[in-house]
């Protein structure tokens, strides 16, 4: 975890208020999140990191209002529909469940 969360880190330049808060909402089997926050790799890939992970690890109250951008999760669905389709194995999971750091120790 670490070592991705360094990643993710070095995207948004040491500070997680750079992201991209992408409100998710969906709770299930599979997951249950209030959201994530998005940067973009040095290849533009998404690095998505749940806030849930972010305060544990940052011990910092997040408030999503102090990121540079809020999408909601359809339109995350969206601009991210092909990328989505390559790497997320279930369409019965939520994608950003699937595409969270977390999900892919």
């Amino acid at each position: 975890m670490t070592c991705k969360f360094y990643s993710f880190m070095k995207a948004v330049r040491g500070n997680w208020r750079n992201a991209i808060y992408i409100q998710c909402g969906q709770f299930g089997v599979h997951c249950s999140c209030d959201g994530f926050f998005m940067a973009a790799d040095q290849d533009g890939k998404p690095i998505l990191l749940s806030s849930k992970t972010l305060h544990s690890l940052t011990g910092e109250l997040i408030d999503p209002e102090e990121c540079s951008a809020i999408l909601n999760r359809r339109s995350f669905e969206s601009a991210f529909s092909l990328f989505i389709k390559w790497n997320s194995s279930d369409s019965a999971i939520c994608p950003l469940c699937q595409l969270c750091l977390e999900s892919n120790l």
